[in-house]
């Protein structure tokens, strides 16, 4: 029989040693590489996952609300929330859609309604000279006349409610209409700080 000296021995265990190391280091650098793969793979999909919750987020996303005041001869006078883009048309049908005698004429029923915006829709042979079914009592410059606006149409002012807009007509009822606009303020209860609020949407022309 065959026998191996003890140098022999030796060499061949050492040799066993690095065969061994090395099948491990080399299937340890695989293994790493695959993992590597792997994150980069996952961290694609988070991307992409990522960019489809933002443009869902965007999609999502609620028109603004505005706020315009629909009167004269409709069903329903009264101020109506809208969204951004809407137009004058479905204002009036928010408000119950025109009666009759009522002249859409001269009205523009494909304009966008704007915030605050007040349409007016007349009766046959009433002066409306503005766009947009504004008004004589709201001139085009979207101001609103004190000395002509209905109690509803003061109510429209910022920090003018019912009990304030009654005011506003008792007095110029009682006393004449307002020469300026800061007459207003001799209107119990409307003193400078509202009167900053509202100077720039009044008018007594």
């Amino acid at each position: 029989m065959f026998k191996l000296t003890k140098n022999q021995q030796y060499g061949i265990i050492i040799l066993l040693v690095v065969v061994l190391f090395t099948t491990g280091y080399f299937i340890f650098e695989k293994n790493k590489n695959n993992d590597s793969n792997i994150d980069i793979s996952l961290k694609s999909t988070d991307s992409v996952l990522n960019a489809d919750n933002t443009n869902e987020m965007v999609s999502n996303e609620k028109p603004k609300e505005i706020k315009v005041y629909v009167t004269g001869l409709v069903k329903s006078p009264g101020v109506y929330t809208m969204k951004d883009g809407d137009r004058v048309d479905d204002a009036i049908k928010l408000a119950g859609g025109a009666l009759e005698g009522a002249d859409l004429s001269n009205i523009n029923l494909a304009e966008k309604v704007k915030d605050e915006q007040m349409i007016k829709v007349p009766k046959i042979g009433e002066n409306n000279n503005s766009t947009g079914g504004i008004g004589d009592v709201e001139k085009a410059d979207g101001k609103i006349n004190i000395n002509k606006a209905t109690k509803e149409e003061l109510d429209t002012l910022p920090g003018i409610g019912e009990v304030t807009a009654q005011r506003i007509i008792d007095f110029r009822e009682q006393h004449g209409n307002f020469q300026k606009i800061e007459d207003i303020m001799n209107v119990s209860r409307i003193g400078p700080k509202l009167f900053e609020q509202i100077k720039d949407k009044i008018t007594v022309d």
